[in-house]
């Protein structure tokens, strides 16, 4: 800890600043950012001055982070239900032969699983759009248009496309 102290302790006021404001992005914990911020006091800059300079929390960062959670809660439903359409598709085909009743049941799954998957589809679709509005980047038109025409039957890519895509952007914000 003391070797974390002497290394923070050569930093300038701009390093640790950044330090405080980005830690969670950097993959530091609490305490180390405690420790900038003790040394940041020493020299005369305490919490309330980084509040009011909007330097003590990445507000963007928190923004995003908050948004990229609901993109990933609903792409993974999404996913999850994509995954439920093609599996109801296969067995419709295989119990129409033996059971009327059941591939019916089925049948009525998938329409409810299509269904959904649209709503979790549109939903992660406005979650990547805001998301890229928070990071002040616009949103490329292709990826309506891969959304739309790719999404649909090749959801499976997309998925991780995309998350992959975001995951990315998260890390670049500052």
């Amino acid at each position: 800890m003391t070797n974390i102290n002497s290394k923070l302790e050569s930093f300038e006021n701009g390093k640790l600043i950044d330090i405080v404001k980005n830690y969670k992005q950097y993959g530091y914990d609490n305490d180390l950012r405690n420790i900038a911020l003790g040394i940041l006091e020493k020299r005369g800059i305490n919490k309330e001055q980084l509040e009011l300079s909007g330097n003590f929390e990445n507000h963007s960062y928190e923004s995003a982070k908050g948004i990229h959670k609901l993109f990933s809660r609903n792409s993974k439903i999404a996913f999850m239900l994509y995954g439920i359409v093609l599996i109801t598709n296969i067995l419709v085909s295989v119990f129409t032969r033996n059971s009327e009743l059941l591939a019916s049941i089925i049948l009525i799954i998938n329409w409810i699983s299509i269904l959904l998957y649209f709503v979790f589809l549109i939903k992660s679709f406005m979650n990547q759009n805001e998301f890229y509005r928070e990071i002040g980047k616009k949103n490329d038109s292709s990826s309506i248009l891969i959304y739309v025409f790719l999404g649909l039957p090749f959801y499976i890519f997309t998925y991780f496309y995309f998350r992959n895509q975001m995951n990315d952007e998260l890390k670049t914000i500052k």
